[in-house]
C-alpha cells in the first residue's frame, strides 16, 4: 500500500488504491469509478539538502479536488489533466495544443498529445494509456469550446493507434471502467467516433445556415446514444452540441 495515504479510512467504502507497476499507483474512487494515476519518481538527490529528508518526485493524472487533504505529497509534486483543468492547489504541468511531449518521472518514461482542452498519456514501454473523456464506457467524449470536432476525432485516431500496439495492456478513461483488451477498446473508441460524425453531421450544417440553436434542441435527444443518458452525459451532451454550433463557420 501507498505510503502517500493519511489513513486507509479516508479513502472511503467506494475508493481503492491498486499497484500497478512500481512507483506507479492507480487511485479510483466513486460510481462510476474516477480515476487517478501516481506516477512516482526518486528523490532528488541533487538539489538534496543532507539535513532534510529527499524529497520524492510525484506527478498526479487527473486528481480529485481534495487530493491535498487526502493524501501526503511531496513537496515537488505537479498534476495533469486529461482534461479542462481544475484548481487542486498543486503546481499545474503544462502543455502545448498540438504538441507532443515527453517526459521521465524516476524510471518511467510518458508521451503526452496535448490538444486545447484534452491530452492523453500514453506510458509506451508499459503499454498504459490515460485517454480522459475517450474510450470511456460511461460518459460521452468531450468536444473542446471553439472546436468543430476535428481535434478530438484526430484524438481518436492517436489512441486507436496506440491500442493496436503489441505493447497495449491498460487503457485508463478518466472516469469508468479499465480495459486491457483492444478489441473492447476499439469498439468503445468505435463508438466515440460514430457519436462525434452524428453531432457534426446535424449541428454544422444548421449552424452554417443560420439556423437558430433551438433547431439543435429540438433534435438533441435523437443525438444522444440509449447508453449514456445519465445526468452528466447529458450535460455533457448538450455542452458539446453548444461547442459545435458557435465553432462553425457562417456562410
Amino acid at each position: 500500500m501507498s505510503d502517500l495515504l493519511n489513513l486507509t479510512a479516508s479513502l472511503g467504502p467506494s475508493a481503492k488504491i491498486t499497484q500497478l507497476f512500481a512507483r506507479l499507483e492507480l487511485f479510483s474512487a466513486g460510481e462510476p469509478p474516477s480515476h487517478t494515476l501516481f506516477v512516482q519518481g526518486e528523490p532528488n538527490l541533487a538539489e538534496h539538502n543532507p539535513l532534510q529528508p529527499a524529497q520524492e518526485q510525484l506527478l498526479l493524472i487527473d486528481p480529485p479536488a481534495d487530493v491535498a487533504e487526502r493524501f501526503r505529497l511531496p513537496t515537488q509534486t505537479a498534476v495533469l489533466f486529461t482534461g479542462e483543468p481544475t484548481a487542486v492547489g498543486l503546481s499545474l504541468l503544462a502543455t502545448k495544443p498540438g504538441g507532443v511531449a515527453h517526459l521521465r518521472i524516476g524510471e518511467h518514461f510518458l508521451d503526452l498529445y496535448s490538444q486545447a482542452d484534452s491530452a492523453v498519456v500514453y506510458l509506451p514501454a508499459l503499454g498504459i494509456i490515460c485517454g480522459g473523456s475517450f474510450g470511456s464506457d460511461a460518459i460521452l467524449p468531450a468536444v473542446a469550446s471553439g472546436s468543430t470536432g476535428d481535434q478530438e476525432l484526430d484524438t481518436l485516431r492517436l489512441l486507436a493507434q496506440l491500442v493496436k500496439q503489441r505493447r497495449f495492456q491498460l487503457y485508463i478513461p478518466r472516469i469508468g471502467a479499465l480495459s486491457s483488451s483492444p478489441v473492447e477498446m476499439m469498439e468503445r473508441l468505435a463508438a466515440d467516433v460514430a457519436y462525434l460524425h452524428g453531432l457534426r453531421r446535424v449541428v454544422l450544417p444548421v449552424a452554417q445556415q443560420g439556423e437558430p440553436f433551438a433547431q439543435v434542441e429540438a433534435v438533441a435527444t435523437s443525438l444522444l446514444p440509449a447508453t449514456r443518458r445519465s445526468l452528466a452525459c447529458q450535460a455533457q451532451h448538450y455542452t458539446n452540441l453548444n461547442h459545435l454550433y458557435f465553432s462553425a463557420p457562417r456562410s
